[in-house]
């Protein structure tokens, strides 16, 4: 344990000399602020005569459209977060270990009383403190800049910081892996591939159950096989409760009918089976990597 725990530590170290995850912590930051910024802007110099409706409607309550701006920024900030997290993942997977095995670093530490265990455990452990600590920063900087609106959705955006780490923790796995076989570019690039395609069997599966593929049954076996064999992402109830509360802003112009409806379109919160297969992906992914670094010869 003592030879991870150098192992976790000499890898940190190492990652905040690495200057892509500078790059992408400081562009997210910037954006996040920016969003805030502008929006805060917007709705102060830009909404005099905003209407929603036919031509001619009466312009929206102030406290209506504050609403809906609101709205339209922790939709933004859930976006940004996704977006920020996953490059995050991929600029320390492509790093962590790639960068021992191609600067012969990997050699003095395998010269040392440091199993390949305990060198993968350290790989892994860091990689982990460091995607929770990056992305959880980005998210406390949403969340605090979310208190300038009052938008009541703070605690559900912080259930959304959780899932993006989450989903985050499983694509640096699989990057790790591959990078130990290949190139890191390339390891990104499969990787990149391997998470769309896994993204769009979700998305066909998540149709499937809300009726919108009609009823063919080897349609529904094949994509209930694909489900569970891909990783499948972390999902909050932040998308259900925006398109809820959207909703609920503008009653008066929907059907009741209508929200029920567009709610069976969104994806609903992951629940007890959806964590157990994440953790069983998080197993699988760690045990990839340390087959891969097992394997590796240096």
């Amino acid at each position: 344990m003592n030879g991870a725990a150098s192992v976790a530590r000499y890898t940190l170290i190492e990652l905040t000399r690495r200057r892509i995850l500078l790059v992408f912590f400081i562009i997210g930051a910037l954006g996040i602020a920016a969003i805030g910024i502008g929006l805060k802007v917007f709705s102060s110099a830009f909404t005099n005569g905003v209407t929603f409706g036919p031509p001619g409607s009466a312009p929206p309550d102030p406290a209506v459209l504050n609403r809906f701006l609101d709205l339209m920024f922790i939709n933004d900030l859930v976006a940004v977060l996704g977006i920020f997290a996953l490059l995050v993942a991929f600029a320390i997977g492509m790093t962590a270990i790639y960068h021992d095995l191609e600067s012969g670093a990997a050699v003095a530490i395998f010269s040392k009383p440091v199993s390949r265990l305990a060198f993968t455990i350290g790989k892994v452990a860091a990689a982990i403190v460091a995607i929770v600590a990056i992305v959880g920063v980005l998210g406390i900087e949403a969340t605090l800049v979310g208190f300038l609106f009052g938008g009541g959705l703070e605690q559900t955006l912080a259930v959304e910081i959780v899932a993006q780490i989450g989903n985050s923790l499983t694509l640096v796995l699989l990057v790790l892996a591959l990078s130990t076989w290949m190139n890191n570019i390339v390891a990104a690039i499969v990787a990149f591939i391997y998470n769309a395609v896994a993204g769009v069997v979700v998305a066909l599966h998540a149709s499937m159950v809300a009726g919108f593929l009609g009823d063919n049954q080897v349609l529904k076996y094949g994509l209930d096989v694909l489900y569970w064999l891909v990783p499948h992402q972390l999902v909050s109830d932040a998308p259900r409760e925006l398109v809820r509360a959207e909703f609920e802003l503008f009653a008066a112009q929907n059907p009741p009918g209508d929200i029920n409806q567009a709610l069976a379109s969104v994806p609903g919160p992951s629940g007890a089976a959806d964590i157990t297969w994440w953790l069983f992906v998080i197993a699988v992914m760690a045990s990839l990597v340390y087959v891969a670094v097992r394997r590796r010869q240096v």
